[in-house]
């Protein structure tokens, strides 16, 4: 069975080449998609050379300009359907996510889970170098989407995750409309509402030492009202849902 780790970019020159060698290196055979938005400080040459070494595992979608991760992703998950891979990975550049952690969310599918979640706030408040102020932002921001949603996923706008192919083709991709923050709660929010079964894993999440966080007030304001869009919206469009119980569960 093939897997593919998706990483979007953005000005990430500082980190890349030491992603993709590490993922590259774990003993799992994985595949790796750089979908690039014409960053300027040349990351896309950066894969381009490594490509040349790895041209059977990594690949690269280039952008032009700075699109949105949302668009970053969507765009990814097509490719990766087209492509016939069965387990379909999401995870950041910076090391903020660690790769170690990619076969932990994998065995996870691999024993059930239909999305498994690197999550930050599963087990009390694991993340590291972020000042208390936005800390304590994003907590109260998951337990706001709780709240209004109802999901009992513990931290929604994670951006580290694993999906099994056949999770992503339930997915109307066309209509996932959110970015960052919100393209994260959203896409939960719809495997949650199809009844897949969803486990989150504790991680630990470690602020990037190399390059400038994408993170933006629109994003997180986005993120913030986009969540009671989502539920009015649920009210009056049903989801089809599938054979497979809701289900969140911690290991």
């Amino acid at each position: 069975m093939k897997s593919l780790i998706i990483i979007p970019t953005y000005n990430e020159k500082d980190n890349i080449e030491r992603m993709v060698r590490k993922v590259l290196s774990i003993d799992r055979g994985y595949h790796m998609l750089i979908v690039d938005d014409g960053s300027p400080d040349g990351t896309a040459a950066i894969v381009k050379r490594l490509k040349a070494e790895n041209d059977d595992r990594l690949f690269i979608i280039e952008r032009e300009g700075k699109l949105g991760l949302g668009t970053a992703y969507i765009t990814a998950f097509k490719w990766a359907l087209e492509n016939h891979y069965d387990f379909i990975f999401e995870m950041d550049a910076d090391f903020s996510h660690n790769p170690d952690d990619l076969v932990r969310l994998h065995d996870a599918c691999l024993n059930g889970a239909d999305l498994a979640i690197g999550s930050r706030y599963i087990k009390g408040i694991n993340v590291v170098n972020w000042p208390i102020g936005r800390i304590l932002i994003s907590y109260l921001a998951s337990k706001y989407v709780r709240v209004v949603t109802g999901m009992r996923v513990m931290d929604p706008t994670a951006g580290f995750k694993c999906y099994k192919s056949n999770t992503l083709r339930a997915i109307n991709l066309d209509k996932i409309k959110m970015a960052g923050y919100g393209f994260q709660i959203e896409m939960k929010f719809t495997v949650w509402k199809l009844g897949f079964k969803i486990v989150e894993l504790p991680i630990v999440f470690t602020d990037r030492k190399l390059g400038v966080s994408k993170m933006s007030g629109g994003i997180f304001n986005e993120a913030l009202w986009g969540v009671a869009g989502l539920k009015l919206k649920s009210w009056f469009v049903p989801f089809k849902t599938i054979h497979r119980p809701k289900e969140i569960s911690a290991n």
